[in-house]
């Protein structure tokens, strides 16, 4: 059986993901009121400081209470605003999760999201971190520069899953792209 989805401090060479905070409400707003953010992202409409109140002080804490997701919070290292949120999703599948993000537009282009990726990757399929055997990523097509980072984590759409997810109200084809435990031995 695979470890709960429990918040982990995780490093990288540029970053510290941790829990978000009450300190990281600010940037939460800014960057959800981003009209690429709000564009590919499912989020409440209209989104107010209330909304990112909730996400840091209810919709994370209820993630890591219930064991079913967790969110980490993207930080330079050297400390400043937050550059970006990454969630890792329990499946119904046994071993399996799905992984979602964005990035605030003064993160954008930088490469810390593709960092950020690899680092939860490799501790979502390690055997001692989360214990998972598969992650998904979902991204509607349309949105390339969401494929370009999965594919540059690793992740496979090759098979040619798809799925339907719902954005903004609306039934939309999603393709689905997967990364296993062996693919990041590689």
């Amino acid at each position: 059986m695979s470890a709960p989805l429990l918040a982990t401090r995780l490093r990288t060479p540029r970053l510290v993901l941790d829990t978000p905070t009450d300190d990281d409400i600010p940037d939460v707003l800014a960057a959800c009121l981003d009209a690429e953010t709000q564009r590919w992202v499912p989020l409440p409409s209209p989104y107010t400081r209330e909304s990112a109140e909730f996400f840091v002080r209810s919709y994370c804490p209820h993630g890591l209470a219930s064991r079913r997701y967790t969110v980490w919070a993207l930080h330079e290292r050297s400390g400043g605003r937050m550059l970006g949120a990454l969630e890792v999703r329990r499946d119904e599948r046994a071993g399996s999760a799905s992984l979602g993000c964005w990035s605030g537009p003064w993160a954008r282009g930088r490469g810390f999201m593709r960092e950020a990726l690899s680092a939860v990757a490799r501790h979502a399929l390690d055997p001692d971190g989360l214990g998972l055997t598969s992650l998904n990523w979902e991204y509607v097509p349309g949105n390339d520069a969401s494929r370009r980072l999965a594919e540059a984590v690793g992740f496979d759409f090759g098979e040619g899953m798809r799925t339907l997810v719902s954005l903004h109200g609306e039934p939309r084809e999603a393709r689905v792209g997967t990364l296993r435990r062996d693919d990041v031995r590689r």
